[in-house]
């Protein structure tokens, strides 16, 4: 058989680029709720708690929807699923410039936008960006997930100048503008693996042999450490039997409990601290500039190590930035102008692991053709998990006045996760071949 002449362009990282934009749109819109919670917030006068539980139940209707999203990737890929969640989810945004009360925000923001940010976001992007890279999976995904942290960057200043100029009502139309933009860049870039256009995982062009998956995907990139395991033909049903769905189950809930924890209040804890909102905004957008310096740097050495050692860093950084944004509350005057920025990067850098490392360790356990059901069933957990770090943190601040023990529960959530990472083990399952292994 004559072989077809390799690109020069492998299409895989125009899907990666294609991705950056759209998370980098999806979670300005996910993370600008952090200057709109202060602008409501005194518009309204309602508590802390209260409005932050807008965002909790936001966060959970985001990943209910996770398995149906990974279903409709599956079943009708990307290039459908996605246009069809920005149309949605601008919609929902323009509905919530009529808002008047706390159900209006509960109902529009609370279900309607968490469903197309749900199918626009995080889920269906660590479903089929995996497809198309074995070798350089962590490094391709870090480099999407790097999206999220320019869209950091970028949208909640802007909302906050907006919100300054004008209002949060105004701030909102405008984003819901922004949104639409993704829509057809996806629907002409966007495809869902690489067998669509005869190509396979990391640019190679040979069609697949009659040999096995376990031997197809040795050849394609991956080391096979455990070949039994690897062998089977991975269902949510069989996933769900095992421990380390249960340990992914709970890292997934661990994590997101501690990240949204912070994150959801980290403007509101900078302006406690002395920042001004403009200033408070500005810093929170470096934090995701950091994390897409975080997620490229530790995708990248996953690949090299192991998923686990990169998350390890990954959670060290973080509990660095949460011990300097603790510090602020405690000492508003002293550091001033040091303790923002350890904030940032430290946080930043280290939250930074789970985007690229959550997916890539899930994949690396479960992957196959029913991974989208998989990894949205684990999503579940990022849900609960978010929702409940973001509420815990408003109530504790309503009950004593500060952040700090919200803040010293999101540090212990941090490292259990990386443990239950370590229980899960995904390096005794496979590793990329990026990662230097030894032959006997």
């Amino acid at each position: 058989m004559r072989l077809q002449k390799k690109p020069p362009l492998y299409y895989g990282w125009i899907i990666v680029a294609t991705s950056f934009v759209t998370l980098g749109v999806a979670f300005g819109v996910w993370y600008s709720f952090s200057v709109f919670y202060i602008a409501i917030i005194n518009d309204f006068a309602w508590s802390r708690a209260t409005t932050a539980g807008v965002f909790s139940l936001f966060t959970i209707s985001h990943y209910l929807c996770a398995f149906l999203t990974g279903w409709l990737i599956d079943r009708f890929g990307p290039r459908l699923v996605i246009p069809a969640g920005a149309l949605w989810l601008a919609v929902s945004l323009s509905l919530l410039t009529k808002a008047q009360d706390i159900f209006d925000f509960y109902l529009v923001y609370g279900i309607l936008a968490a469903i197309g940010v749900s199918l626009i976001g995080f889920v269906p992007h660590a479903t089929f960006l995996p497809r198309w890279f074995v070798r350089r999976r962590g490094l391709a995904l870090g480099l999407a997930m790097a999206g999220v942290g320019v869209g950091m960057l970028i949208v909640p200043p802007v909302m906050q100048h907006l919100i300054s100029t004008y209002n949060w009502r105004y701030a909102y139309q405008v984003l819901a503008i922004i949104v639409l933009f993704i829509i057809p860049i996806n629907l002409f870039f966007q495809r869902r693996d690489p067998q669509q256009i005869g190509l396979r995982p990391d640019g190679a062009i040979r069609p697949a042999n009659q040999s096995s998956s376990v031997e197809r995907e040795s050849k394609e990139g991956a080391v096979i450490i455990d070949q039994k395991w690897a062998a089977i033909e991975w269902t949510s049903g069989k996933a769900l039997k095992t421990k380390r769905f249960w340990y992914l189950a709970a890292a997934f809930f661990l994590g997101p409990f501690a990240i949204q924890g912070v994150l959801l209040h980290a403007v509101a804890g900078l302006v406690d601290g002395g920042m001004t909102a403009q200033m408070a905004a500005f810093t929170f957008g470096i934090l995701g500039i950091c994390g897409s310096v975080g997620k490229i740097t530790l995708g990248f050495f996953g690949d090299r190590w192991n998923r686990e050692t990169a998350n390890t860093i990954g959670m060290a950084a973080a509990t660095i930035g949460v011990l300097a944004l603790a510090g602020m509350q405690l000492f508003p005057h002293l550091l001033q102008q040091l303790l923002p920025w350890i904030f940032a990067a430290g946080f930043g850098f280290g939250y930074g692991a789970a985007a690229p490392l959550y997916p890539s360790i899930a994949a690396d356990i479960f992957q196959g053709r029913h991974f989208g059901r998989i990894f949205g069933l684990l999503s579940l957990n990022l849900g609960f998990g978010g929702a409940a770090g973001a509420w815990f943190s408003g109530l504790i601040f309503d009950q004593t006045g500060s952040y700090l023990t919200a803040f010293s529960f999101d540090i212990i959530a941090l490292w259990l996760s990386c443990l239950c990472f370590w229980l899960a083990a995904p390096r005794l399952i496979r590793l990329s071949r990026s990662h230097k292994v030894v032959h006997h």
